[in-house]
């Protein structure tokens, strides 16, 4: 579990620092240290490696799998406009929107290390380090989309409200198919969307 709050707390650290940014590219450059910095500690510890990027087999009909990540990326997108029109807007941080091309990098690579490192944090691994506590059921679920919302805390209650949301459809489509890819997939997409 020491691996599991060591990559968590190096994510949360860039989220401190990235708070004070106004610029782009630092705002980027932090988010992005704090990313690859929770990856390579999953990485570089044996256990967290093994439960982190291990292969795993499909539980869930292949044809099932577009429709599932379709679904997850309306239901995010649902959740993210009812958020808006139900509750006030109140953010710690601002994204400050890059341009030209770090925009470019940040919509495809930047967007893709997001979705890549948050569902093996948010979903494989709290799952793997809450299951023996709290089962695989309803309570594992709603205590890894809490996790998964409170990370979102920067961008305010409608942020960490549709995050939890987001956490909770994309925890029971894990649960489900059995493998992490179509997760972070829909996630990507998702995101994409958010961020266009």
């Amino acid at each position: 579990m020491g691996w599991f709050v060591g990559a968590l707390a190096v994510m949360v650290a860039s989220q401190l620092v990235r708070l004070f940014q106004t610029e782009p590219l630092p705002w980027l450059v932090c988010d992005y240290v704090g990313r690859a910095g929770a990856l390579a500690i999953l990485l570089a510890t044996p256990q967290a490696r093994e439960v982190a990027f291990r292969k795993s087999q499909r539980t869930l009909a292949g044809w099932k799998l577009p429709f599932c990540i379709i679904g997850l990326v309306i239901f995010d997108r649902l959740g993210w406009y009812v958020c808006n029109l139900l509750m006030p807007s109140r953010s710690f941080g601002v994204y400050p929107a890059p341009q030209g091309w770090l925009r470019l990098v940040d919509m495809t690579l930047g967007l893709a290390l997001v979705a890549f490192s948050e569902e093996l944090m948010f979903r494989r691994c709290a799952r793997y380090v809450l299951r023996a506590k709290l089962g695989d059921g309803t309570p594992m679920v709603i205590a890894t989309s809490l996790l998964f919302a409170s990370y979102h805390w920067t961008f305010g209650t409608r942020t960490i409200v549709s995050a939890g949301l987001f956490g909770a459809a994309a925890m029971i489509f894990y649960v489900q198919s059995s493998v992490i890819w179509p997760v972070i997939f829909a996630h990507y997409l998702a995101d994409v969307l958010a961020f266009d």
